[in-house]
């Protein structure tokens, strides 16, 4: 009989309830003041075999029920990177990214707080967060889960996350260990990296993880590591434990292809596991009992070290978890990491007065955050539109266009028409209304074709029942517009496709899915397209689609846009005072980006608005960089991010100066696809052959200029730095303290983040120009100013050494740089150290 959850939850309870009814001299491992290694002792000689391997193995609340009379509860897991995902009446923070923008270590330490107190009022005790995946590349889906390009960024900020909400007895769980950059072909490519590189780049946030948050667990990543499944690297595994990891590490979410090869590689629990894990590996010998038993003391370690033993979390969830505090930190978090890129001529803050035109998707169509794992539900949050109106007083009157709907799904192309799009005006090659199909038994195109007219492309599964599991097919129709204009598509699909009108390619692309699951977010990852129509001249719209690359099954729709929305908002910009134009991009697991080209008519909707309003300000709300053909053209540029439920309230205030666009950017803004790594496209292995050469560090090796660099961002007042010293620290792990004087020359208060920056080490391989080694946040009052020290870590200051197998600090003279960004390093000091 399968039981439902509120039965579960009765039986657990009362198995529960009378573990907790024995006496403290029968099982001493409830005396919380004694060491925790000794608790672990204690309870592990109570353990039989049944628990252990209940501990190690359960995946469903009820499995844990054999330890209920230990004391040991039932654990819960939630994503929870920015929020608990899946959960109603909760907060929806802003993204990790945002997050990582503020600089911001007291803030971060608010946040992780803010997520585990509400974790406990839903009944979770492990979070699966923080993400300290250094960004490799500007494309990835996952971009905006973790805190940035910089291994120090993710490091401090991770770390910090992780320890706050450990503070609250529940179980961190970091992710994703190692070298997780991709979502493409992530369940099975094969990444070469450099010791060199795993241990300054990729690993180093892990290393700040155990040392500074005594963190609780793991979770391992997806792809291969030169040459094995992560889950199943042995040696990757022990080098995280050598390390001093005493907590347990856990697969992702079904991954990898051998439960058993991964436990005796070193995985600790197969708790994310429901279909790979072999329990009775555990008994038969195909997992030795000392590794089962250093499995479970590592999990009893973390229950102890954490307190989510000792503090048992509720077994009736509320359900309303949000309050208004937290409320009031995602709005402080959105404002503090917003980005202000451009402002030209003080176009900003807003005037409360006159015209002011919000153009584009700033209704509930904004993106709050990045789809899939983390997504949070930020329910009846207030919108940009909403917020600004609110905000911009009697005198100012704001009015709305919308533009564009941004990245989004669009009705079906149909002869049908719909609820949302009247019949369109299609006729296949032959004349017959709607589009002519040719469907192939292949997903090359091969083979006879099965001939068919439909109205429209939406398909799931299979178009034909005589089709196979994998199937190609072209479509092909005439379209006469009625008027000048741009023609707009877009395709939600699970597979590969390239979309043609009148001889031009408008789509070309692939989506592993066009699904998501309960809780994982509002939209999918549709391809977009646009063509420049002239009315009465007739079109040729042609379709290609296979179900190669595929994962969740077949799936394809042609939507389009009937008429484009730009002239009402170029209209209404031209009567106008300012036009605030916001653009959007919807980002996510299971997807990269294919280029830095804002989706669909965006940047059309930009340039023509611009063109109207010579006081047009544009709002990003995306992932990451976007080219802006248009910058030259217009006098502000925002980055917002996707700040979760305080997406209006917080980008009103920066708007209109009643918060300060406190953030620096965490990731470069490339220029355009020329700049930066190769993204990875396929092909089984993906080379990291820039070695630690990521993100800034490898745009000024290689003398690439881009948009805006790392640790880029205007504040709405002004600061100089100046009196630039630098001494040797008297603690064995550090090396330098420099100190740096900040002043607030402009008329009011704001902050600005202080960033010290080693160059090239006096050492016998190749280092960074510049490398990232301590930073502070700074918030002055006008005319305020302040002597800031900021630690310089030793082990910053050195390489790793592959042949030796250790850190081989730098000994000499060593350049320490201190400015507002990457590219902007102006004072400079030095300091000499000895190895």
């Amino acid at each position: 009989m399968k039981m439902n959850k509120s039965l579960r939850r009765a039986v657990l309870v009362a198995l529960y309830s009378a573990g907790m009814a024995h006496a403290a001299d029968l099982q001493p491992w409830r005396d919380a003041s004694q060491p925790v290694e000794l608790r672990v002792e204690q309870l592990f000689k109570a353990m039989s075999f049944e628990q252990k391997s209940a501990l190690v193995s359960a995946t469903d609340p009820i499995e844990y029920a054999p330890l209920a009379p230990l004391g040991i509860q039932p654990l819960t897991r939630v994503d929870a990177s920015s929020g608990l995902r899946g959960d109603k009446g909760v907060t929806a923070f802003p993204v990790p990214l945002q997050l990582g923008a503020t600089f911001d270590v007291e803030l971060a330490r608010e946040y992780g707080k803010a997520i585990a107190e509400e974790a406990r009022g839903k009944g979770w005790n492990v979070i699966l967060g923080p993400t300290v995946d250094t960004a490799r590349d500007g494309l990835s889906g996952r971009l905006t889960e973790s805190f940035g390009e910089d291994p120090l960024v993710n490091a401090e900020l991770g770390s910090t996350v992780a320890a706050a909400m450990q503070s609250q007895g529940v179980i961190a769980m970091a992710k994703h260990y190692t070298a997780y950059h991709t979502e493409r072909e992530r369940l099975t490519m094969d990444v070469e990296v450099s010791q060199r590189a795993l241990h300054e780049v990729y690993n180093l946030p892990f290393y700040y993880l155990i040392e500074k948050a005594q963190i609780g667990s793991l979770m391992g990543s997806y792809p291969k590591v030169n040459g094995k499944f992560m889950l199943e690297n042995a040696e990757l595994i022990a080098q995280i434990k050598q390390h001093g990891f005493k907590g347990y590490l856990a697969t992702d979410f079904m991954g990898g292809q051998d439960g058993v090869a991964q436990f005796n590689a070193g995985i600790d629990s197969w708790s994310l596991q429901p279909f790979l894990r072999v329990p009775d590996a555990l008994r038969d010998g195909r997992i030795k009992s000392a590794r089962l038993d250093d499995a479970v003391r590592r999990t009893l370690w973390t229950l102890f070290s954490t307190g989510a033993f000792d503090r048992p979390v509720t077994d009736t969830p509320a359900a309303v978890v949000t309050t208004a505090a937290h409320q009031a930190l995602a709005r402080k978090v959105a404002e503090s990491g917003t980005v202000l890129l451009k402002n030209e001529g003080g176009v900003l803050p807003l005037k409360r007065s006159g015209q002011i035109a919000v153009i584009g998707p700033a209704g509930k169509e904004t993106v709050t955050g990045v789809m899939w794992s983390t997504f949070v539900d930020p329910g009846q949050f207030v919108t940009p539109i909403e917020a600004i109106a609110g905000a911009a007083g009697s005198a100012a009157k704001v009015v709305h266009a919308q533009g564009s709907t941004g990245d989004f799904v669009l009705p079906t192309m149909s002869t049908e028409g719909g609820m949302m799009a009247p019949p369109a005006p299609l006729a296949s090659p032959d004349g017959t209304p709607g589009w002519q199909a040719s469907y192939f038994a292949s997903e090359d195109f091969s083979g006879a074709a099965v001939q068919d007219v439909v109205a429209g492309i939406d398909v799931r599964g299979r178009p034909k029942q005589t089709m196979p599991a994998k199937w190609s097919a072209r479509w092909a129709t005439d379209y006469t517009p009625k008027a000048d204009g741009l023609l707009r598509v877009a395709v939600p699909l699970c597979g590969t496709v390239k979309v043609r009108v009148d001889g031009k390619l408008v789509i070309d692309g692939m989506r592993s899915t066009a699904d998501g699951f309960p809780g994982s977010g509002p939209t999918t990852y549709p391809l977009q397209g646009t063509a420049t129509l002239n009315g009465g001249r007739k079109v040729r719209v042609e379709v290609e689609y296979s179900t190669r690359g595929g994962l969740t099954g077949p799936r394809i729709q042609v939507g389009w846009e009937p008429a484009s929305q730009i002239a009402d908002a170029v209209a209404l910009a031209r009567k106008s005072d300012v036009a605030v134009v916001f653009v959007n991009q919807v980002t996510g697991e299971e997807m990269d980006r294919d280029n830095y080209a804002l989706p669909a008519d965006q940047d059309a909707l930009v340039e023509a608005v611009a063109a109207a309003n010579p006081n047009t300000v544009v709002v990003l709300n995306t992932g990451g960089a976007v080219k802006m053909p248009w910058l030259s053209k217009v006098k502000g540029v925002v980055q917002m991010w996707y700040p979760g439920s305080a997406a209006g309230t917080g980008i009103a205030s920066v708007l209109f100066g009643d918060a300060e666009p406190g953030g620096r950017l965490p990731v470069s803004f490339l220029a355009d696809e020329s700049q930066g790594i190769r993204p990875y496209r396929g092909g089984g292995t993906v080379r990291y052959d820039e070695g630690v050469m990521v993100g800034y560090r490898y745009l000024q090796q290689h003398n690439q200029q881009p948009l805006f660099p790392f640790g880029y961002g205007l504040s709405y007042t002004s600061f100089k730095l100046d009196e630039v010293r630098a001494r040797a620290s008297t603690k064995a792990d550090e090396a330098a303290l420099v100190s740096v004087r900040v002043k607030n020359t402009g008329a009011r208060s704001g902050s600005t983040v202080v960033q010290v920056y080693s160059g090239a080490l006096p050492v016998p391989v190749e280092t960074p120009k510049a490398k990232l080694v301590g930073f502070a946040r700074v918030q002055l009052a006008s005319g305020e100013q302040r002597v800031v020290t900021i630690p310089v870590p030793r082990r910053l200051l050195s390489y790793w050494d592959e042949k030796s197998g250790k850190w081989i600090a730098a000994s000499g003279k060593v350049a320490l740089k201190v400015g507002q960004n990457s590219a902007d390093l102006n004072l400079s000091t030095d300091i000499s150290l000895k190895n």
